[in-house]
């Protein structure tokens, strides 16, 4: 049945507390507040209201800021060092399944070409990058790797006679289509969570930044892995 707010609850406003904090030797009081609207007319509100009250309201001494997201610049130690550990782990891995160290290597430098395009989304886009984007850098190290490894042990294992590059063209000939087919279900995947736009804190940057660099691990899996798996000619 229906229930009235007043049977079970109310809504009321009242004064809470100021917190006023000491930061760099200046005093700093935080003002939040909720904007229901897209992102680009949030940002142009929030610039719009900082410049008035640096320009108008607030007297000499005084200053208007937006916080940054800074959770990642004062954490970066530590997450980057996570990172090189997921790293780590994958080298080790592909190391023992192949017994050799140039596969691996080949392998694990495709997780930096899938940076790239990564990078790209946030460098040239107003996107924010937060924990969403931090979280596409440990889901791109495990995915990118899963083509290589792919593609990788099926060359070794075929037996034919024929070149190198011969048995290489014909193992990616067998394994483009599972390899592609797995990109297109991941970025087709992630693509319910761009509709909340960027002022989706999270899963937005998440998404936004794994498809980036899906899609660049294409070019590493098509273009860069023959050059550095392939023994040079005499």
């Amino acid at each position: 049945r229906k229930v009235k707010l007043s049977e079970v609850g109310g809504i009321s406003k009242k004064r809470t507390g100021i917190t006023i904090r000491k930061e760099n030797q200046s005093y700093v009081l935080s003002v939040r507040y909720d904007f229901i609207g897209s992102y680009q007319l949030s940002e142009k509100l929030k610039d719009e209201a900082i410049s008035y009250m640096n320009s108008e309201v607030l007297p000499t001494g005084y200053k208007a800021s937006y916080e940054e997201y800074r959770w990642f610049y004062e954490n970066k130690d530590r997450y980057a060092g996570l990172i090189l550990l997921v790293i780590a782990i994958i080298f080790v891995i592909c190391a023992v399944h192949f017994n050799s160290f140039r596969y691996p290597l080949a392998i694990i430098w495709m997780i930096s070409i899938s940076f790239i395009g990564l990078f790209l989304v946030f460098g040239l886009t107003d996107f924010t990058f937060d924990k969403g984007g931090f979280a596409a850098f440990v889901m791109l190290s495990g995915i990118t790797v899963n083509a290589g490894i792919y593609l990788v042990s099926a060359w070794r294992q075929s037996r034919t006679a024929s070149s190198e590059v011969r048995r290489y063209v014909k193992s990616f000939d067998r394994k483009i289509w599972p390899v592609s087919l797995t990109i297109l279900s991941t970025i087709f995947g992630l693509v319910p969570f761009l509709f909340d736009g960027p002022g989706e804190v999270f899963w937005f940057s998440f998404a936004i930044g794994t498809i980036g660099g899906m899609v660049f691990s294409v070019l590493a899996f098509v273009l860069y892995l023959p050059v550095f798996c392939l023994k040079k000619g005499k």
